[in-house]
């Protein structure tokens, strides 16, 4: 058998012997001043990076930087001063020796959907978006997941089989952050946030060692990484979740006058939240303008039979002007992409390439019809029609999930009221963003001042309170024992204790 170089390494020796002659000419540069260069020094280390890598390795001067240095938000621009694309766990930790060895600040990407754009820094981005794979293991009800995993992929490999986690709405959002800040989706009400049916974590931690995380083995570790956010103690590698059986669900949707939206919200919070709804109805309801107009929409999943569903909704049905929009069954991977776009997608005809700004906060104390108008009233004011706010509605499985077990703490609540902005330009930033800080100005009483860590909001004056509440502590205590230099820090990122 002949042994040949594959076509990646092929590609792989060019971009070395790049980065060898960026080393070499940076030397040449530094010899006619006579000082000593830094950058060469580097540029040799990356050169061996890149050498030692399965993935590949990405700086300013290589043609693919402004794409690969950006989120999935543009309103986030940062220029790293490398780029890593890592494929198998190895890589992971040659990117961690040489982040210790220079001190070069890193960033953890999966996705790059950081609400934040706490995805990427101006140091080093450790990208984890093509270590991707699923795997199922029926007779232990277990399914293993790589963190680059996006949710199109992971709710593929699940379809047809009968075995269900939840997952979110967007297709493109990937494991490794989801999961570490909770993680919603359409049948938590039924299963929990994501993070409640991990079993345990392989992570590598700063200073090049791997670990598990579970109940028995690192259980500090596997309490902070269920809630504690990315980026905080460790890499992600794997997870390992409990499946739970579901066949089908039914995809639903209704759309009522705005005239009547007061009392559709009111009724919600009645009955289709803490209490009242059963678990196995999950939804999103949604203020919003399509085709010019504004609209009153919820779309969801119930976890049993159209008959079932439809009885559950029967209220909702009863208010006057109701219309059954989406009335679907089939396996969840096929209902939420179907719901992507049926009954209409929103926002409505969104310009490619738009900049988006997003607050949130979680409603735990009733609403009146008046207090529910006067919002609705306050969104009909937007300054453009792709605003967006929806209420992702708790209860269920989510509050009954011990508060204390896990670093999410977001359980006795009603609902996550979350409103977008769309932006093109600076003046439409300014425009758009003081209508959402109005808009939060107006809620704020109705709020418990919590805010789900998976949307995460620079802004916030007391994020540590916001997003984890009593739990700070103990994240606090995690980060002395697992990161203990404070290897992995950003903006928000858990802080040591003061000693």
């Amino acid at each position: 058998m002949a042994h040949r170089k594959s076509p990646a390494r092929i590609a792989k020796a060019a971009r070395v012997a790049q980065f060898h002659a960026l080393a070499a000419s940076a030397a040449d540069a530094a010899g006619v001043t006579g000082e000593t260069s830094e950058t060469a020094i580097a540029l040799e280390s990356l050169a061996h990076l890149e050498h030692m890598l399965v993935g590949r390795v990405v700086l300013p001067s290589s043609p693919s930087y402004d794409k690969d240095r950006q989120e999935s938000n543009p309103a986030f621009q940062s220029f790293p001063q490398i780029i890593v694309y890592c494929a198998v766990e190895n890589d992971v930790l040659e990117c961690l020796a040489v982040a210790r060895r220079y001190k070069v600040p890193v960033a953890v990407r999966c996705g790059g959907h950081s609400t934040a754009g706490y995805s990427v820094n101006n140091g080093m981005v450790i990208d984890l978006s093509d270590i991707q794979g699923v795997v199922l293991d029926p007779p232990n009800q277990r399914v293993y997941v790589r963190p680059g995993t996006d949710f199109d992929h992971f709710n593929g490999a699940m379809n047809h089989t009968g075995w269900h986690v939840p997952t979110g709405a967007c297709g493109s959002v990937c494991v490794g952050g989801f999961v570490q800040g909770g993680g919603y989706g359409y049948t938590s009400r039924r299963y929990g946030i994501q993070s409640d049916l991990v079993e345990s974590l392989r992570v590598a931690l700063a200073d090049g060692s791997i670990v598990t995380a579970s109940e028995s083995e690192n259980p500090l570790l596997y309490w902070s990484m269920r809630g504690g956010t990315g980026g905080n103690f460790g890499v992600l590698l794997q997870v390992t979740y409990s499946m739970v059986p579901l066949d089908t669900v039914w995809a639903w949707s209704i759309g009522w006058d705005m005239s009547q939206a007061a009392s559709v919200l009111t009724m919600m919070q009645q009955r289709y939240m803490q209490s009242g709804a059963p678990d196995a109805l999950g939804y999103m309801m949604n203020l919003g303008y399509y085709g010019g107009k504004p609209v009153a929409m919820v779309q969801g999943m119930f976890c049993g039979t159209r008959e079932a569903g439809l009885q559950a909704i029967a209220p909702l049905m009863a208010i006057p002007s109701a219309q059954l929009l989406v009335d679907k069954t089939g396996t969840y991977p096929d209902m939420n992409v179907w719901l992507e776009d049926h009954p209409y997608s929103l926002p409505d005809n969104l310009p490619d390439g738009i900049a988006e700004s997003k607050a949130s906060g979680y409603i735990s104390r009733p609403l009146t019809p008046a207090d529910w108008q006067s919002i609705i009233d306050y969104f009909l004011t937007s300054p453009n029609q792709w605003s967006l706010a929806y209420l992702e509605p708790y209860g269920g499985a989510i509050n009954r999930y011990p508060i204390e077990a896990s670093a999410f703490i977001h359980r006795r609540v009603d609902a996550d009221l979350v409103v977008d902005v769309f932006w093109r330009n600076p003046a439409e930033r300014a425009q758009t963003e003081a209508w959402l800080a109005g808009f939060m100005k107006l809620v704020q009483p109705f709020l418990n001042g919590h805010v789900y860590q998976n949307y995460p909001d620079a802004s916030l004056q007391d994020f540590e309170d916001a997003y984890f509440g009593p739990a700070y502590p103990t994240l606090q205590q995690a980060k002395k024992q697992y990161d203990p230099t404070n290897f992995f820090k950003y903006q928000q990122s858990i802080r040591l204790p003061a000693e």
